[in-house]
């Protein structure tokens, strides 16, 4: 049996309750209409003579008829009000829940990829040293494949930590920080793993130092380029540029990949999130890269901006 989609039920549900409590509105209106002329009727029977405007009971039924009237309108709209309010909460709720249950979807999906890749490199190195009898000339490419492997499950490891204590309350240790240094240190680093890439310092010499979480800082810039480097063609460059303007220290990464859509240049700073269909994309990653940015930002009252890489690709604004 075909279930319904939860947006489709909830739809469903909305508008039976609402088009019953109007029903029942109606109902209401009916119910003291009848009884004003129930009660005009027994007057007149009560007394024939006396014209039923001249009647003194006549303007305290009148007064009782309006007095209903204007507690059913105002009932209704109430009701429908709490009604609405409270449906629009539930379904807020519900397609919360759809979205982290797609998102948790997508995390097992990616974290999955993301560690079998690695384990399994590991592990033919680790067979092909024990079953062969290898020269020293043999081993060390194989030995140097096996530590880009488990520098790639420290990574994730430490992105995964990193996520975890941001999400429990962290707080930046500031301290004095040479961005020219990070950023050469982390493009070196970068480059054993990515020998194709082609980066782009843009540092001046004199920049001063930065007050900042070094940790936090140095996340930002590793999640940032390689983020670039997952979505841009290989060997394409990738421009990381830096200033210092009125006591405001801010930095940019530019890439000439595939670029962001519009409509999801808020959404890649959510948890787990990532561009396209998961079972179907060639990029690796698990959707924290920019969710960590965005919260080290947070921690430092920063702020991170996109905007599109004319002709192609994609520019990431860094202010802190």
């Amino acid at each position: 049996m075909k279930r319904l989609p939860l947006t489709t039920l909830s739809t469903f549900v909305i508008g039976y309750m609402i088009l019953a409590f109007v029903w029942w509105s109606f109902h209401l209106w009916r119910q003291n209409d009848r009884v004003f002329e129930r009660d005009k009727l027994i007057m007149t029977l009560e007394n024939p003579s006396i014209p039923l405007i001249s009647n003194a009971e006549y303007p305290l039924v009148e007064k009782n008829w309006k007095s209903g009237r204007r507690m059913v309108v105002a009932e209704g709209l109430f009701f429908t009000a709490c009604l609405v309010w409270g449906l629009w909460v539930i379904r807020r709720s519900a397609a919360r829940e759809v979205s982290l249950a797609r998102q948790r979807r997508n995390f097992l999906l990616s974290i999955t990829h993301e560690l079998k890749s690695p384990i399994a490199s590991l592990r033919l190195v680790l067979e092909t040293i024990i079953k062969r009898n290898l020269s020293p000339e043999q081993r060390v490419p194989l030995l140097a494949n096996g530590l880009k492997d488990a520098d790639r499950l420290q990574d994730l490891v430490e992105s995964l930590l990193l996520a975890a204590r941001l999400e429990d309350n962290w707080r930046p240790l500031h301290e004095p920080v040479q961005f020219g240094k990070l950023a050469h240190e982390m493009v070196e680093g970068l480059r054993i793993r990515f020998p194709e890439a082609d980066f782009r310092l843009k540092i001046p010499e004199e920049l001063p130092p930065v007050q900042v979480d070094k940790m936090g800082l140095t996340a930002i810039v590793r999640n940032l380029l390689e983020n670039a480097l997952k979505y841009s063609p290989e060997g394409s460059p990738i421009e990381l540029s830096a200033e210092h303007i009125n006591g405001q220290f801010r930095f940019r990464v530019a890439d000439q990949g595939q670029g962001i859509p519009d409509t999801e240049k808020n959404a890649v700073f959510e948890k787990f999130y990532r561009m396209g269909n998961e079972e179907t994309r060639h990029s690796t990653g698990t959707g924290l890269g920019l969710y960590i940015v965005n919260q080290v930002l947070k921690a430092h009252n920063g702020s991170i901006s996109i905007a599109d890489n004319l002709p192609r690709g994609t520019i990431f604004t860094i202010e802190i």
